[in-house]
C-alpha cells in the first residue's frame, strides 16, 4: 500500500458520516449506502453533528484556527470517494473535526458573519491531505490500523502540571487575557484560569518554609480541584488578584492535608489521597466549624469529617423545629423582672400574636 501528500481544497473532502465519534450519540443513524456518503444531506448531517456536539469542543477548534492558522501538526488522511465535475472528491479517515472546523469558518465567512484575516485565509483555502492508495482490503486494513494508533493506544498527552505550566508561560508573556490564550491554544477561557489559578497556588506551597518540601507536581490535580470548588476557594479566601491564598490559617490546615504526618511517633500518609472525590467533598466540609476542626485533628481522619458533616446536615433538615424551640425557651428566660412586670405596648403585642400561635398549636397536637 501506498500514499500520497498533496493540497486540495476543503470542498473536495467529504466527512465521514459513519464517524466512529457518533456511534454513541442517541441520535446517530448509520449511513449504510456508501453511494450515498457524498449527498447534501447526509454531509450536512455529519457537519451538525459535529458542530452541535459539546464534547467535540470544535468551537474551541475554530478558535485555535482564526488565531493560528491551520497548523498542520497532524496530517488529514483521507481515500479517494469518487470524481465529480471532473474533480476527485475524498472521504475523510482522520481529521473529520478539522475539516468541519475549516469548512464551518469558510462558510461564516462567505455569509459576513466573521471576518477570516487574509493571513489565516491562505492557510485553510487548500488543506495538507494523506490520501491512501491500495486495494480496498488495503485501505480498510490501514484505517484500522491508524484508528487504534490515534484513539486506542492514542498520542501521549502531557498531564495536568505540564499543560498548566504551558498555560502560564503563555498567559505571563504578555498577552491581553485569559481568552486570548485560550484562543490559542484551542481551550475555553474558563479552563485556562483554572489551569492559572491552580498552578500559581501549587507554586505558593513550593515557596512555603514548612511545607514546600512536601509540594510537588503530583498535588497539581488537588489544587486544580480547589480552585475550582467556590466553597473551598472562599475557605481558603484565594485572591484572583495576587493569584494565592490569603487565609494563613486555613492555607496551613489545606497543607497539612496534603502532607504526610506523624502521630504518637507513628507515620501516616496525608489525609487527601484522592483529588477528584476529596476535594470536592472538601466543600462540605470547610464551611461548618464541628466538621472543620475533625477535619484539622491529627488523629480523626478525612472520612470522620466527612461523617460530621452529614450528621450536621441530618441535623439542620430534621431538627429545625427543636433548635427553634430551645432558642425562643432560651430567650423567653433572659428578660428581667422589669420586663416580666411592666412590658411595653410592643411587648404586649408580640405576646399576644405569641399566645394565639401556642393555642393553634395546642389544637393541632390535640393538647386541650
Amino acid at each position: 500500500m501506498e500514499i500520497e501528500s498533496r493540497r486540495v481544497p476543503p470542498a473536495q473532502l467529504l466527512l465521514d458520516p459513519n464517524n466512529y465519534r457518533f456511534h454513541d450519540l442517541s441520535v446517530y443513524r448509520p449511513v449504510g449506502n456508501r453511494l450515498r456518503y457524498a449527498e447534501a444531506g447526509v454531509q450536512e448531517k455529519a457537519l451538525r453533528l459535529l458542530q452541535s456536539t459539546e464534547s467535540f469542543e470544535l468551537g474551541a477548534l475554530k478558535d485555535s484556527i482564526l488565531t493560528n492558522g491551520f497548523v498542520p501538526l497532524e496530517q488529514i488522511v483521507v481515500e479517494e470517494y469518487d470524481h465529480h465535475d471532473g474533480q476527485a472528491r475524498y472521504l475523510v479517515i482522520e481529521g473529520n473535526r478539522r475539516v468541519a472546523a475549516v469548512k464551518t469558518l469558510l462558510l461564516d465567512h462567505s455569509e459576513g458573519a466573521i471576518d477570516i484575516p487574509a493571513a489565516v485565509l491562505s492557510t485553510i483555502e487548500e488543506l495538507p491531505i494523506i490520501e491512501i492508495l491500495g486495494s480496498e482490503t488495503e485501505r480498510r486494513d490501514y484505517q484500522q490500523t491508524l484508528m487504534a494508533i490515534r484513539h486506542v493506544a492514542g498520542i501521549r498527552e502531557w498531564g495536568p502540571y505540564q499543560q498548566a505550566k504551558l498555560v502560564v508561560e503563555l498567559y505571563e508573556k504578555g498577552t491581553t487575557g485569559f481568552g486570548a490564550v485560550a484562543q490559542q491554544i484551542g481551550i475555553s477561557a474558563r479552563e485556562v484560569a483554572r489551569r492559572y489559578r491552580a498552578s500559581k497556588a501549587l507554586q505558593q506551597m513550593e515557596q512555603d518554609d514548612e511545607f514546600g518540601e512536601f509540594a510537588s507536581p503530583r498535588l497539581y490535580s488537588f489544587f486544580h480541584e480547589a480552585v475550582s470548588q467556590p466553597k473551598v476557594r472562599e475557605w481558603l479566601k484565594f485572591s484572583d488578584s495576587s493569584y494565592t491564598a490569603e487565609d494563613p490559617d486555613a492555607r496551613r490546615a489545606f497543607y497539612e492535608l496534603l502532607s504526610p504526618r506523624v502521630v504518637d511517633g507513628e507515620p501516616y500518609p496525608p489525609k487527601l489521597l484522592n483529588a477528584s472525590r476529596q476535594v470536592r467533598q472538601l466543600k462540605d466540609v470547610v464551611d461548618k466549624p464541628i466538621p472543620l476542626k475533625v477535619l484539622t485533628d491529627p488523629e480523626k481522619s478525612f472520612d470522620d469529617a466527612v461523617r460530621a458533616a452529614d450528621e450536621e446536615n441530618v441535623q439542620d433538615e430534621t431538627g429545625v423545629l427543636e433548635h427553634s424551640l430551645g432558642v425562643a425557651l432560651h430567650a423567653l428566660r433572659v428578660p428581667s423582672v422589669d420586663a416580666w412586670l411592666e412590658p411595653s405596648e410592643h411587648s404586649r403585642q408580640v405576646w399576644s400574636e405569641l399566645v394565639n400561635l401556642v393555642d393553634k398549636v395546642r389544637k393541632i397536637i390535640g393538647d386541650k
